[in-house]
């Protein structure tokens, strides 16, 4: 009898020519996103059209057409752009920690952020428009894939790509750390959570829940623990 599928191989071209997307296609469909990217920037700041979903929509879909790297590097974004807006720093965090609680990919924070500030049609707004540009763009890129993946200069250009998306994650840690990290609580709370999922490889939404409740004992209508600034800066 046959032997079975070998499947996907992510070595053979083959595989990507399963896809079924001509080279054609994926240039039109590039052009569309390019298309939809230019098009609510100048309805928004040329025209000045004053549509509060046309605000979130053009505010998720920018940012998630110029996001490298990860959920985490779009964060420092994020919070630019709607604190204090659409909401406070304090909701913003809080929302964060409630989605990496979550199944599903960090860009699902966008649903939270539109639901505060428009309730559950701004959700849907804002999340079709943080997810759109990736989901366009890689049905854009992957006819392309199968033949610059081969090229010598195309595959040194990603490494350096890859190593600068780090240093971007590296970066929003630090941001998110100088926003969230106020008091020496705060910092105890990072080092808990930090320690389970580093070095205990606890699961995410479990980590999480160890910090609310170690947070929860430490504050001020508690146990009042570690209720100091942590540094001068963070003092002023």
């Amino acid at each position: 009898g046959k032997s079975p599928s070998k499947g996907w191989d992510k070595d053979n071209d083959a595989t990507m020519k399963r896809i079924g997307i001509p080279l054609w296609m994926g240039a039109v469909i590039f052009f569309v996103w390019l298309a939809v990217l230019i098009a609510v920037i100048v309805l928004k700041d040329v025209f000045d059209v004053e549509n509060i979903y046309l605000d979130i929509f053009e505010t998720m879909y920018r940012i998630g057409s110029i996001i490298f790297g990860g959920g985490q590097v779009v964060l420092p974004m994020l919070q630019d752009e709607v604190v204090p807006g659409w909401m406070t720093d304090d909701q913003f965090l809080q929302g964060l920690g409630l989605a990496q609680s979550m199944p599903g990919p960090l860009f699902n924070f966008s649903s939270y952020l539109g639901a505060v500030y428009q309730g559950v049609p701004g959700a849907l707004v804002a999340w079709a428009g943080l997810f759109s540009p990736g989901i366009i763009l890689i049905f854009a890129i992957v006819p392309f894939w199968a033949r610059l993946r081969h090229v010598a200069w195309f595959k040194a250009v990603l490494k350096g790509v890859n190593a600068t998306a780090i240093g971007l994650v590296g970066a929003a840690c630090v941001i998110l750390w100088e926003a969230a990290v106020s008091t020496a609580a705060d910092a105890m709370v990072f080092c808990l959570a930090g320690t389970l999922a580093v070095v205990f490889s606890i699961q995410a939404p479990l980590a999480i829940l160890a910090g609310g409740i170690f947070g929860a004992i430490l504050h001020e209508d508690a146990a009042s623990l570690g209720q100091v600034p942590y540094c001068e800066n963070a003092a002023a």
